[in-house]
């Protein structure tokens, strides 16, 4: 099927792309790496007569180290963030997660700031960018704004940006003292499918004792979704005790829906084995 007629935009700057989008209104739509949208439109499910391209805009797709942290420019693509050193080097949960998403001409075109903006609950990267802490900084015609990603999904394709915002880049801070980090991703279809669950973990230990414990978890809620109520395990071994407590709070949290993935009792089953296997894996007790 081919795509409706539309007039595409190149802002040469986030100025401009918000003055493009406001004038527009409804009739408009920002255009990052278009691996969702294009597709969308091609199936006439969408259509907008205005695609505001934000590839035209200079240094978006930058990814840099500051002195508190990592910022990552909305439009770096999945494969920019995978392959960067960097962020392997700072946060290799980050480029795990990304380099598990559908497959490399995917991860080769679609970008950071698009995936999030789509805000499906599946997705990959929010959880890892839960548990570091990540900040989404964020322009609209109201001017600049930073919002931490625990508040930036607000449902199912809905998000915090308001009419006329676009993501201009992501914040994450660098992990704590004496911490590790892990993402596990189980699909129970294809490996380029959506995950029918997302788990990822940091842990702070000192002298064989848990001092922090963040979990976050994707494809089990309306929103990825960051596990709260785990202040418990400070200062404790992880004992088998300690971790059917914490699995107790994550199954309180989740409200998993069935679908082709799996249906309710499988997903929460699913989570408690993998969320058990990062604990363990993070504690030292199973090989990754």
């Amino acid at each position: 099927m081919t795509i409706r007629s539309f007039a595409l935009l190149q802002p040469r700057s986030v100025h401009e792309a918000i003055e493009l989008l406001s004038q527009h209104g409804d009739e408009a739509r920002a255009l990052g790496g278009g691996t969702t949208l294009i597709i969308l439109m091609k199936q006439r499910a969408l259509h907008y007569p205005y695609l505001v391209d934000l590839q035209s805009i200079p240094d978006l797709n930058v990814i840099s180290k500051e002195s508190d942290g990592l910022r990552i420019g909305a439009l770096a693509t999945h494969r920019n963030v995978e392959l960067s050193p960097v962020i392997r080097q700072a946060v290799p949960v980050v480029a795990e997660a990304f380099s598990k998403i559908g497959n490399v001409r995917v991860r080769q075109t679609a970008s950071v700031g698009g995936n999030l903006a789509h805000a499906d609950y599946r997705l990959d990267p929010p959880p890892p960018l839960l548990v570091l802490g990540t900040v989404v900084n964020a322009a609209g015609p109201n001017g600049s704004r930073t919002i931490p990603i625990k508040d930036f999904f607000r449902g199912l394709y809905e998000t915090a940006l308001e009419p006329g915002e676009l993501i201009v880049d992501l914040k994450i801070p660098f992990m704590p003292a004496n911490s590790k980090a892990v993402y596990l991703r189980f699909s129970s279809l294809s490996g380029n499918d959506w995950p029918c669950l997302g788990v990822a973990a940091l842990m702070v230990q000192q002298n064989g004792h848990c001092q922090e414990l963040r979990l976050a978890l994707g494809g089990v809620a309306a929103t990825p979704l960051l596990i709260e109520g785990l202040d418990l395990v400070r200062d404790q071994s992880l004992d088998d005790s300690v971790i059917e407590k914490l699995l107790a709070i994550v199954d309180e949290q989740i409200s998993p829906s069935s679908d082709l993935r799996g249906s309710e009792w499988y997903k929460r089953k699913m989570v408690r084995v993998f969320v058990k296997k990062a604990i363990l894996q993070l504690d030292g007790r199973v090989s990754a």
